[in-house]
């Protein structure tokens, strides 16, 4: 009787805290119509963003079509850099249908029905979709066509693959926000409960921790951007923007994971929902699909954006001060701004040596304080040339390097030199291309999947132990946006909480997961980068460490056991281990 009566009691309080929470939900809808202003503010920042990009291509094509270049570097570089008529056309095209979307959104309103509204909001942001691939895709790709077709502009010979992967992963996150609006629509009440509730906190710690970094970054920069255009301020933290989100977005999954579940086991809705049939496993299940498609957003960041951004950090900020002390002095701007400062290839086969003084940054422009030495069969010297720049011009026929203020001595049999000089000189016996006199300065953590593929099939022959940080990297670029769903199988067993004092220790031991894993993590990259571990467990073996203890911890959650204690794991551990020696003995 007593059990009976015990029964009947939770069933009717987990149903009331069950319809109070629909009723917060209904009261949720019914209030401001945020999602509709959040759409609209969406597509102008997108209609916006595209027209702007639009506007640009639009001018550097006209200055280039009306400029007539003079000199041959005019030439190279208004071939290099103008778009080209079909770009702006499939550019219009999408910030057509930018308006189209944004004018769209302008008839949503809370006074349409649900399904309705629903269907109008999905059509908008399919339309949106659409807009955005256009504006990029066919641009991208005619772009890199030269590349694809093995002529370009730095000579390297690109990864097709890796290429494909990145379209194929930035065109996934474009139309997965489509995608995930027509799902949204479809979840059950209970499930978008869920995600509301984890959404409201992510949103806001994404944002407060990127507000942060901004805030800090800009501290530490003031000194270079005093006194230069606001342009160039936004330019330099919007190139920041793919590495900032890739570097916040973990914490603030698990912060959004810790919160939203203790919030709901507090206030008893999570034994609610568990006691309306569904498991733990079930429950949680939205939290875990948005922890895999923050993965997704990450990887298509990591691919090739986040690492070229760190990259040009430095050269911004380098051309920052040298812009604030021209302005400040009165004197005119000189960009002199270099990735590496000295550097040497050799060339076995044509027996060729170079020096380079001042590596760019991007590999097709000019080199710096060029000098190179050529050999004869019988190792003497043949001729020594000195540059003050040297351009590799792709598209000739055949390419050709172009050696600007030159020296040219010349050895015969009895090494006596004779002496040149050149203002402009042009070689085209050389073999050599940018990439490969430079592609071995490159700085692993500044290369995107496609220029890590690159590098490791031109150096395929070399020594593992100069491939062991490129290599780490390459599947680094995989390994660390997945660090989101491994948190999230932390956070989940840790957010569910029964009492106050639960929730203290679920927060302090994620927090601590969190710490072990940037530790483990920064200690396992550095160990691959000096080949003692294999690359392949050296990104990865932080990600399986932490997923296996989140699914252990889960496994304890979803048969409602309480999750043990440190110091009872290493008591059973112990104990278990006295009892093998024991009957060892």
């Amino acid at each position: 009787m007593i059990r009976r009566l015990t029964t009947n009691l939770i069933v009717k309080s987990c149903r009331s805290v069950f319809d109070s929470l629909v009723l917060r939900t209904k009261k949720l809808n019914q209030r401001v119509d945020r999602r509709g202003l959040a759409l609209k503010i969406f597509m102008c920042i997108l209609a916006v963003g595209l027209g702007a990009l639009f506007n640009r291509s639009l001018v550097d094509y006209l200055e280039a079509t009306r400029v007539a270049p003079t000199t041959l570097e005019a030439v190279s570089s208004a071939q290099e850099y103008a778009p080209s008529a079909a770009s702006l056309i499939w550019q219009a095209l999408g910030v057509f249908l930018a308006l189209v979307a944004f004018l769209s959104s302008l008839w949503i309103n809370s006074r349409m029905g649900e399904e309705r509204r629903s269907g109008f909001i999905v059509m908008a942001l399919w339309v949106a979709a659409i807009a955005g691939l256009l504006a990029w895709l066919p641009v991208d790709i005619l772009a890199t066509k030269q590349a694809i077709a093995g002529k370009a502009l730095a000579g390297e010979t690109p990864s097709i693959p890796a290429y494909i992967g990145k379209l194929f992963f930035v065109a996934v996150v474009i139309l997965s926000i489509p995608a995930a609006a027509m799902v949204y629509f479809r979840l059950s009440l209970m499930d978008r409960y869920v995600v509301h509730s984890f959404l409201s906190p992510f949103f806001f710690s994404l944002l407060s921790f990127i507000s942060i970094w901004v805030i800090a970054d800009l501290t530490d920069n003031a000194p270079a951007f005093a006194g230069l255009p606001a342009r160039d301020m936004l330019t330099f933290y919007v190139v920041q923007v793919p590495f900032v989100i890739l570097f916040v977005m973990p914490i603030a999954i698990l912060l959004s994971a810790l919160f939203s579940l203790s919030k709901m086991s507090k206030t008893n809705e999570f034994i609610s929902m568990v006691g309306s049939g569904r498991s733990v496993v079930r429950i949680l299940a939205p939290i875990f699909i948005i922890g895999a498609y923050s993965s997704l957003i990450s990887l298509a960041f990591k691919y090739e954006w986040a690492p070229s951004s760190v990259g040009y950090k430095e050269a911004l900020i380098e051309t920052a001060n040298q812009e604030r002390y021209a302005l400040k002095n009165d004197t005119e701007i000189i960009q002199d701004v270099w990735a590496k400062r000295g550097w040497m290839h050799v060339n076995e086969v044509g027996r060729r040596t170079w020096f380079v003084g001042k590596v760019p940054y991007k590999l097709s422009d000019e080199m710096a304080d060029v000098v190179v030495w050529q050999l004869r069969d019988d190792e003497k010297l043949e001729k020594i040339w000195k540059a003050m720049r040297a351009k590799w011009v792709w598209d000739a026929i055949p390419p050709k390097w172009i050696l600007t203020d030159a020296q040219e001595w010349s050895y015969d049999e009895e090494q006596v030199p004779k002496w040149k000089s050149h203002e402009t000189l042009e070689i085209e016996s050389w073999s050599e291309t940018p990439w490969k006199v430079l592609s071995s300065s490159q700085n692993p953590e500044f290369l995107g999947l496609p220029g890590l593929s690159m590098y490791l099939n031109a150096h395929a022959e070399s020594e593992e132990e100069s491939l062991a940080s490129f290599k780490t990297n390459w599947w680094y670029i995989f390994s660390e946006p997945l660090s989101c769903m491994a948190l999230v199988l932390v956070a989940a067993p840790l957010g569910i909480v029964y009492s106050r004092n639960n929730v203290t220790s679920g927060v302090a031991a994620a927090i601590a997961v969190f710490a072990m894993m940037y530790v483990l993590r920064g200690s396992f990259i550095a160990l691959g980068h000096r080949g003692v571990l294999p690359p392949f467990l050296a990104a990865w073996g932080t990600n399986f460490l932490v997923a296996a203890l989140g699914l252990f911890l889960l496994w304890f959650r979803a048969r409602n056991r309480d999750i043990p204690k440190v110091k009872e794991v290493f008591n059973g551990l112990i104990v278990g281990f006295g009892g093998m020696r024991s009957s060892g003995g």
